[in-house]
């Protein structure tokens, strides 16, 4: 592995932290070597705009603390929540990702550029008493240069995985969440496309629909028109689970655009359920999706899941 880009893994896995500052400022500073691999500088106001993308989304979605002392939270997290709470007073509840409201939100660039300058630019090159050569800081003009992006952009993959997992790590000792890294992952690939990912569970959903119903409109669906549906927004759980999962219209689907189903539908699924458990226990016992929809009708996951995104 090159020196550098050994040197910035092991900084990451071995910085001081009583807040999750250093790992958004290095996500945000990585991203940006991304996106522009031939850059010179990076201002902080670019950073604290990504740093607070980065919270907007952890926090809107899962409400993730970011920061280990419950009686005082991090400046910058307070700062995202009360826009969060600002863009619901005046527009909507449901959680959206940054990218698709931005142009609602009004981003407090330097109070977040502020925070970043006293407590995380500075500190974290530093392990111990160690100093490591990851960027040229001036704090005067407030930029930033990274001696390598080209280098970051080229290990970006491997640079973002190691910053999830300490991440991951350190909100796993304060979060009471379930399933964090799967959530941290989700909002890495929110651009991803789902529906190729997911013709894996046609051969269970068949089992209990094998016509191919519509499960919102209880009409059958046109060949080329099959679509498979998370009954609760794939944006609240971050997660593909058969428990959640029907068969549905294409343009049903795209009607339904995220919305939380009412307690009719709800019912509907908790019922096709336990019909569908019966008959994958029987063809595919030792599957992992059996167990996986045994246990959540055990522990009434649809319930439980859908007060919680309500």
């Amino acid at each position: 592995m090159d020196p550098y880009i050994k040197n910035l893994t092991y900084v990451i896995q071995n910085t001081d932290m009583t807040t999750s500052y250093k790992m958004v400022w290095i996500r945000s500073i990585i991203e940006i070597c991304k996106e522009k691999p031939n850059l010179n500088l990076i201002s902080f106001d670019e950073i604290s705009e990504k740093t607070f993308e980065i919270y907007w989304n952890q926090t809107f979605f899962f409400e993730l603390v970011q920061g280990s002392n419950s009686n005082q939270k991090p400046v910058i997290y307070q700062i995202v929540s009360e826009e969060i709470e600002n863009y619901k007073k005046n527009f909507d509840h449901q959680p959206k990702f940054y990218s698709k409201v931005k142009d609602h939100v009004n981003v407090p660039v330097k109070k977040i550029s502020n925070e970043l300058k006293k407590y995380v630019s500075h500190l974290f090159q530093k392990v111990g008493n160690k100093k490591y050569k990851i960027y040229e800081l001036d704090l005067k003009n407030r930029t930033v240069r990274p001696f390598y992006p080209q280098l970051i952009h080229d290990y970006f993959e491997l640079l973002s995985d190691v910053i999830s997992y300490r991440w991951v790590r350190f909100l796993e000792d304060f979060n009471d969440s379930r399933r964090i890294s799967k959530k941290m992952k989700g909002i890495d690939v929110q651009n991803v496309k789902r529906d190729t990912q997911l013709k894996k569970f046609w051969k269970y959903l068949d089992l209990e629909n094998p016509h191919r119903i519509c499960f919102h409109t209880n009409e059958p669906i046109v060949e080329g028109k099959i679509s498979v549906d998370h009954v609760i927004p794939w944006s609240y759980l971050f997660s593909d689970d058969i428990w959640n999962l029907v068969y549905v219209d294409k343009n049903e689907n795209s009607s339904k655009n995220n919305k939380i189903p009412n307690e009719n539908t709800i019912k509907k699924l908790e019922k096709r359920n336990e019909n569908l458990f019966k008959l994958m226990k029987e063809k595919f016992p030792n599957d992992k999706p059996t167990y996986q929809l045994g246990l959540s009708i055990k522990l009434k996951l649809v319930r439980k899941y859908w007060i919680k995104s309500k």
